[in-house]
């Protein structure tokens, strides 16, 4: 559940959406796979990829993230998708000052493609 929790603040699912993938291949294909380091790197990747089209936007959704998940923490509300979030977004960040060229895909990476059909 996190995973989809994520894909859709992400914007992933969004863009699923428009390359005409439908509902049960997203399911389908996520439900194989973990939130492991390799998920959250691609993650990172694209908030890199939004923070050098909108500069601030990665600080500002860290920020967002680190009150959400106090307000979680005070409320006793299930944490872990708000720990991911504060991973995902400090990972993007680490990412952006230990190397500028993070912003390059790797062979690895989820693709798009991949789910719709392609693989």
């Amino acid at each position: 559940m996190t995973i989809f929790q994520l894909l859709h603040w992400n914007g992933s699912l969004k863009a699923l959406r428009e390359t005409k993938c439908s509902r049960q291949e997203v399911i389908s294909y996520y439900s194989q796979y973990s939130l492991d380091e390799k998920m959250r790197s691609h993650m990172a990747l694209d908030w890199i990829m939004k923070e050098r089209e909108s500069p601030g936007i990665l600080s500002h959704e860290l920020r967002m993230a680190l009150r959400e998940l106090e307000e979680a923490r005070k409320a006793g509300q299930e944490l872990r998708f708000y720990k991911e979030k504060k991973e995902i977004l400090s990972l993007a960040l680490t990412q952006i000052y230990s190397d500028p060229d993070a912003s390059s895909p790797s062979d690895d990476q989820l693709s798009l493609t991949a789910l719709c059909g392609y693989y």
